[in-house]
């Protein structure tokens, strides 16, 4: 998809570089600017092609062409099935992501992911791109993911991410209630030498640092919120089941199964009240869910904040009668 940046010089960049104009007033990269210079009509003053050693005039329109329109992802099968998005703009897309469902293909025979969705979603109203996806969730896990639509947004977003100005927050139901309550979780985590494909706390692991809030909690359950500060692997599955406290529902590092919970016993401190047996419906997945997504927008700077609730299955097993607590998340 064509990406397109313009900018008038004013009075005050007067006898400016057209270099230092693409850097200063635009923020462009070196790279950005690089790549510009090979496309076609990549770098415009007035609806002419320049170089970027001209000295601009008061009122010039500078344009920069910073993707063409051949970046697509040619080999993604589009597949019409629901999606539901959460915000959207010309650079960036916010979609709510079901449980059950990969983010990407892990072979040719995996058609049905969120990419496959938002390709066809795309392409149907002509914005065919590359799919780029900031922050992959795990298949069971459900909520917020932000995909951007051009190379462009992609590097700013990148150093977003890096200075902390895009994160996500995560609700998850945990097996015991995690003491103290809130707190931080500092500990490296590498990979399990005892089991392919599974992450464990390690002394010379990666760094990894995950913030957690207890929202409610009784009979040994809890739902709490979580922040991080890094993005390791399993990073919350791994960190809370360090903790004793792993994710309801976990294949590897919980116990794979939920348990009956007593819907009208939550509370927002530990209490354990024997309450009423009352099983609900399990839950089939490891019960974590990505409800909010905060990042400033890559070209106008506004701040966003893109926020999605709690799907049926958590709600249902937490259950109306949960208390005011559940009910307002």
């Amino acid at each position: 998809m064509r990406k397109i940046i313009s900018g008038s010089v004013t009075a005050k960049e007067n006898n400016m570089r057209l270099e230092s104009f693409l850097k200063n007033r635009l923020h462009l990269t070196k790279n950005e600017i690089s790549r510009a210079k090979f496309l076609e009509n990549g770098i415009c003053v007035n609806g002419k092609r320049n170089r970027v050693s001209m000295l601009l005039k008061t009122g010039d329109l500078v344009e920069i062409l910073l993707e063409g329109a051949d970046s697509t992802s040619p080999n993604l099968t589009a597949l019409k099935e629901s999606l539901t998005i959460l915000y959207e703009d010309e650079d960036v897309i916010v979609l709510d992501k079901p449980a059950g469902i990969s983010v990407h293909p892990a072979s040719q025979k995996d058609t049905d992911t969120l990419a496959n969705r938002l390709i066809f979603y795309l392409r149907n109203k002509g914005e065919d791109s590359v799919i780029r996806i900031f922050g992959r969730l795990d298949r069971d896990t459900s909520g917020a993911v932000l995909a951007v639509k051009n190379r462009p947004a992609a590097t700013r977003l990148q150093r977003q991410r890096e200075n902390g100005s895009l994160f996500k927050s995560y609700l998850a139901i945990t097996e015991h209630a995690p003491y103290p309550a809130a707190g931080t979780i500092s500990a490296p985590i590498g990979n399990d030498p005892r089991k392919q494909n599974r992450m464990c706390v390690m002394a010379d692991g990666k760094n990894a640092v995950t913030h957690y809030e207890t929202l409610a909690a009784k009979d040994g359950c809890a739902l709490i919120r979580l922040t991080l500060e890094t993005g390791r692997t399993h990073q919350i599955r791994v960190h809370m089941a360090h903790t004793g406290c792993p994710l309801l529902g976990d294949p590897i590092y919980g116990n794979g199964a939920c348990k009956s919970f007593p819907p009208d016993s939550l509370s927002p401190h530990r209490d354990d009240t024997p309450g009423e047996n009352m099983a609900l419906p399990p839950i089939k997945r490891t019960a974590l869910h990505a409800e909010s997504i905060h990042f400033l927008q890559p070209f106008t700077g506004e701040e966003l904040l893109i926020e999605t609730p709690l799907p049926d299955d958590m709600r249902l097993y937490l259950s109306e009668r949960g208390g005011e607590e559940v009910n307002a998340i």
